[in-house]
């Protein structure tokens, strides 16, 4: 019992909670890219260790996050073609948090986190849905059968992993091929009515993210919400290992859920993702 009350006194603060997952996320986002840029990180880096020592507690923390800003914006501009979307959303909580550490007003907190974490989703959704490739059901039927869907399950099938092995090489040898020349390759279907399977998944996922990114902007303090947001978050980790992004969507829960034990399970979800990403393992 004393554990849980223990567990029950961390999470009472939803905000310090997940502002300091946030700024764990960001310390190791931060070393992964941290040969990225250097010349233009090491003066910032410099400046904001300066700060650290020499400043007092309280603009201690803020000099942190501004400094971490300053590194995201750098990658940002210099690697504006090559940065993945999470990029830009870490970015937009970083600020709002900056932001909060000057008005310390939650209600102001709670409305850019919601706002940012439902558009993004949303953003996701208009994508799909502008994309005739993704609708078809293409995508899906190329992605799973050269195994970058489903991984983890087709592992422990050697007469899947096989035919996965077969699609992912023929892939790779059509993608090396002169561009020039006309031609085409057959992938072996991993399992009949693929093609059907693909379709299908590809507007189940376009209907459920849309209904999450409704839920949230609506009703983001319902449970509902929050049971449809962490079935987004598992299924997404279980159909393929998206950990970066993951992990920052259950940051989000944890600033907006008010229900403890469902706060406690974004935090779980948020430390398996954090694991898997220290570990190299995974899409991050």
């Amino acid at each position: 019992m004393k554990y849980w009350e223990d567990i029950k006194k961390t999470l009472s603060d939803p905000f310090g909670h997940a502002t300091q997952l946030l700024l764990l996320l960001l310390g190791v986002y931060t070393l992964i890219l941290a040969q990225e840029n250097r010349r233009w990180k090491i003066p910032m880096l410099a400046i904001g260790i300066f700060c650290w020592f020499f400043y007092k507690m309280k603009e201690k923390r803020q000099f942190v996050w501004i400094t971490l800003f300053v590194l995201l914006v750098i990658d940002l501009v210099h690697d504006y073609f090559w940065v993945a979307n999470h990029h830009f959303m870490l970015l937009f909580l970083v600020f709002s948090v900056i932001l909060y550490n000057f008005h310390q007003r939650g209600a102001i907190l709670f409305t850019n986190v919601k706002m940012i974490l439902g558009l993004v989703i949303l953003a996701s959704v208009v994508q799909k849905v502008t994309s005739s490739q993704f609708m078809s059901g293409q995508f899906y039927y190329v992605m799973i059968n050269q195994g970058s869907l489903f991984r983890q399950f087709i592992n422990f099938f050697p007469d899947y992993l096989s035919i996965v092995r077969t699609n992912a090489k023929a892939i790779s040898a059509f993608q090396a091929s002169d561009p020039n020349v006309v031609q085409s390759i057959v992938l072996i279907d991993l399992f009949p009515k693929l093609p059907i399977f693909s379709k299908f998944f590809a507007w189940f996922t376009v209907v459920f993210e849309f209904i999450v990114a409704i839920a949230i902007l609506l009703k983001p303090k319902a449970i509902g919400t929050h049971l449809v947001l962490i079935g987004l978050i598992s299924g997404i980790l279980l159909t393929r290992l998206e950990t970066g992004f993951m992990g920052m969507l259950a940051i989000c829960g944890v600033f907006l859920c008010p229900h403890l034990k469902l706060r406690l399970l974004y935090v779980l979800l948020f430390m398996a993702c954090l694991i898997l990403i220290v570990t190299k393992i995974g899409y991050h």
